[in-house]
């Protein structure tokens, strides 16, 4: 039966493998990259122009986008939250230049 505990250790190192690096509601996660919280309760569709912009940069392997619950600024749709910090009525032009000044 050796030989099954060892299946079996590897397949729960495996399983949890693909649990930790699968994405949670947004683009595939690149090890180590901040996450750029789109608020998905008060704006469906700035996610994809996020997804935009941030590739568009060239910082997919920097940063993730994904989509987070209410982030607390529902009157100023749409919202996002980058490291720890909160942004209302967010455009492309000004998610562009929050991502430049992080990544000069």
């Amino acid at each position: 039966m050796r030989g099954g505990k060892r299946f079996l250790r590897l397949a729960l190192a495996l399983a949890l493998l693909v649990a930790v690096t699968a994405p949670l509601g947004g683009t595939r996660a690149a090890l180590g990259a901040e996450n750029l919280l789109v608020c998905k309760a008060c704006d469906k569709s700035f996610y994809d122009i996020a997804v935009r912009v941030v590739e568009e940069m060239n910082l997919t392997h920097s940063v993730t986008v994904r989509r987070s619950s209410c982030l607390g600024a529902c009157s100023q749709p749409p919202v996002v939250e980058f490291r720890g910090k909160g942004y209302a009525s967010m455009t492309p032009e000004k998610l562009r230049s929050i991502l430049r000044e992080a990544y000069p």
